[in-house]
Order: structure tokens, then sequence, then C-alpha cells
């Protein structure tokens, strides 16, 4: 007997042993796994922020042991409260992501913790104090056991909470165990944080974007006017024309039918110009597609003609028969190429020598298209040369110094580079270069 009860005690000592090896090993492997996340969201890119966030939420999950994990943020415009990401076994149920939560307190003291960045831990439902009645009811009736939620910051402000959850059955959260998933929502807030700065920042470039097409919208009025006028009057001209060749005794249809003609091709000419202008001024993302340059420049050179003509410019172009295409936004890469060209301009119309402007574009890089504004104005003074591209920079008694800004913006988000040259006579060339769409053909 004595010796089966020492036997049982072995055996049990043993089994503690065992229980705490595995429990170090456990603690060993969660380690790993924050380390290993943290390395993960230090490499990733703002883009694949969440699905990396999907796949850390899974693997947190089934190393804890529990069943669901799920963030909540709120919208910055509104506040709105949205689930964003989340990730549950097998047959646990969970609420859609995208829709906005219902904004009736429906856990108003679940709410006032977070919003205080109060953790709150439960391992069982009746851990909740009697002021969280409607918490108990609602989390009874959606079979949550036990749960844990984290305040989620972003620069130091709570926007939403980080859920973990024991659905299948009750579970007692270590101190350890929050403070490893406290660090977790550190993590994610760093990441959120990174996809917020970047969203803002693009916010105000394309703000920024705006103000630049406004300003340039000034400076071509007078152009664009012109440019309007010219088919107008024609349409105006061959409707006079009709009306009195149909109060002829005999009418001409022939002519009468070349004027209607006339009419209708002014018209589309009207309507491409209008259509051309909104849209520039259109705001909204930036939609990546193959774009013709050889066709974009010369759009550019018909718009800034009739300008030209006005200011007495001598504006060129230098283009070959036919370039490959780039990947790009239309709408942006034209209004690069549009302000520097009136950039240009502006240059030949301040000196008192040649106003001439070459715009050229041609393909010498196999991997590459090259476009070159040059001008014989004043050129660029060699002191301003390091910082012609920076934000409020200018060398104009009245500019901003956004224009080039935003030129050197939207070249470089297309994958390009845009330098600047003081030409050895006189004057100064910008010029840029932009990645070639893969497998595409030189166009005509």
């Amino acid at each position: 007997m004595a010796a089966r009860l020492k036997k049982t005690r072995n055996l049990s000592a043993a089994g503690a042993h065992g229980a705490h090896e595995g429990a170090e090993a456990t603690a060993v492997d969660f380690e790993q796994l924050l380390s290993d996340l943290s390395a993960a969201f230090v490499r990733v890119s703002v883009d694949e922020i969440d699905r990396e966030i999907e796949q850390w939420l899974e693997r947190i999950v089934l190393a804890m042991g529990i069943d669901r994990s799920t963030v909540v943020q709120a919208a910055p415009q509104n506040g709105v409260l949205y689930i964003t990401h989340q990730w549950a076994r097998a047959g646990v149920g969970t609420p859609q992501r995208g829709i906005p939560i219902d904004r009736t307190p429906q856990t108003p003291w679940l709410d006032d913790q977070i919003a205080s960045g109060h953790m709150v831990v439960l391992s069982r439902l009746d851990d909740l104090p009697p002021e969280a009645s409607k918490e108990r009811k609602l989390f009874r009736e959606a079979g949550n056991k036990s749960n844990v939620t984290i305040p989620l910051r972003v620069a130091g402000v709570v926007v939403g909470a980080l859920l973990f959850g024991a659905i299948r059955f009750e579970k007692h959260w270590s101190e350890q165990e929050v403070q490893r998933l406290k660090l977790v929502a550190e993590v994610f807030g760093n990441a959120f944080e990174r996809k917020r700065a970047e969203a803002e920042i693009d916010r105000l470039a394309e703000e920024l974007r705006q103000a630049s097409q406004v300003m340039t919208m000034g400076e071509l009025t007078a152009s664009l006017a012109h440019d309007l006028n010219q088919p107008l009057g024609a349409i105006l001209n061959n409707a006079k024309a009709a009306r009195r060749l149909l109060t002829a005794k005999t009418p001409d249809l022939v002519e009468i039918d070349a004027a209607l003609d006339d009419i209708l091709r002014d018209d589309a000419r009207a309507v491409t110009i209008v259509k051309n202008v909104r849209a520039m001024f259109q705001r909204g993302e930036a939609r990546m597609v193959p774009v013709d340059v050889r066709q974009l420049v010369l759009e550019v050179a018909r718009i800034v003609n009739s300008d030209a003509r006005l200011k007495e410019i001598s504006c060129t172009l230098e283009l070959p028969d036919s370039l490959p295409w780039v990947r790009g936004d239309k709408t942006h890469l034209t209004q690069a190429v549009l302000n520097l060209v009136v950039n240009a301009f502006d240059s030949v119309c301040d000196g008192a020598g040649p106003r001439e402007v070459v715009l050229r574009a041609d393909h010498e890089e196999p991997n590459q298209v090259h476009v070159s504004v040059r001008d014989s104005g004043t050129g660029i003074d060699a002191k301003a040369m390091p910082n012609l591209f920076e934000a409020f920079y200018t060398t104009k008694p009245r500019g901003m110094g956004m224009g080039l800004t935003i030129v050197r913006s939207i070249i470089e988000n297309h994958g390009g580079r845009i330098w600047a040259m003081r030409n050895p006579d006189r004057g100064a060339t910008l010029e840029f270069v932009l990645p070639v769409e893969p497998n595409s053909g030189a166009t005509s």
C-alpha cells in the first residue's frame, strides 16, 4: 500500500513537472510568436497591413486555444464603428464586417470602459458588474463565455478595440496572457497608425494637386475661352448659313447637309474640350490604366496652343512616330506635363529674349519613356536648383511653391523620376522618366 502511494505521488509529481514544462514550452512558443509578429509589421508595406492582420488573428487564436478574434474601429470621418478584421474557428459565428455597428447603446458599460482606455477581462459572465446587465444579456445570447477587450490606440487616441473570445468553454485569462494580448494590440495600433498616416498624406497630396490645378486653370482661362469660342463660333455661323439656305426658293439640300455636318463636328469639339477640363478638376482616386504618352503630350499641346499664341510663344513638339505606353492615371499625368509647360511659359515671358518652348518625348531607354520641357527663359539659379521641387519653395513673386512639388509627387507615385537642368545657352529643361507598361507595344 505504501509502495502504491509512493508510486502515485511520483506519478503526480511527474505529471505536475510535465504540466510545468508544457506551460514553459507554451510561453516560449508565444514569446516567439510575438517576436515574429513585431518583425512582420516592420517589414510589411502599408498595402499589405490588412491581409497581414487577418493572418495574425488566426495564428493568435490557434496559439491561445480560443475561438474568435475581432478588430473594431471607428471611421475617422464620423466616428461610426465598423468590424474591420476578424477570424473565427469553423462553426463559430461572426458578425458581418464592413457594416456599421448599431449605435444604439447595447453595451453602454463596455463602451465606456473602452473609451476610457480600460481593458476588460472576463473569465465568465458572472464577473460582469451589476451595471453591465445589458452586456451580460447580450453576451449570453451571443454565446460568449469568456472575453478580453483591449482598447485600440492610434497615436495615443482610442479608435476602437481588439477582442478575443472563448465561445465553446469558459477560459481563465492569466495575467501573462493578458499582457501578451496587450502587446498584440500595441503592434496592431502601430500598424493602423501607419495606414492612417499614409491615407492622410494621400489626402493632403490630393488637396495640393487640386490647388495646383486651380492655379493652372487661372493661367489658362483665356486659352480655354479661345478654344471654346472657335467651335461655338463655327456652330453659330453654320446655323445662320443653314437658315439662310432654307429661306431660298429652291433650298440647296447638299449645302444644308454639309452645314449640319459641320455643326455636329464642332459641337463634338466643344464637348471634348469641356470633358477634358472637367476630368482634370475631378476629385477621386487615381485610376491606373495603360496611358498613351504620345497622345497625352499632343493633348497638352492642344490645351496650351491658344495661350502660346496669345503670349507669342513658339511652342514646338518633338515626338517620334511611336512610343510604348506607360501605366498610370491619365488625368494626373496630364496635369504634371501641363504644369511643366505652364512653368516654361512663365519663364520665357519673364525675360526679354526669345520665347521658345520645346515639348519632347522619346524612348531612348528600353524600359522608360522620357518627357522633357525645354525653355529659353531666365533659367534657374544654381542656388535654387537643390530646392526646386521642395514644397513652398518658389522663385516667383506671387508663387505658392506647390506646382513642381505636385509634379514630383505625381511622377514618383507612378514609379518615375524627375529632375531639372540648366541649359548651356539660356533657360532650363525639366524632364522626367516613367517605366514602360509591361508587354506594351509602341503606339503611333
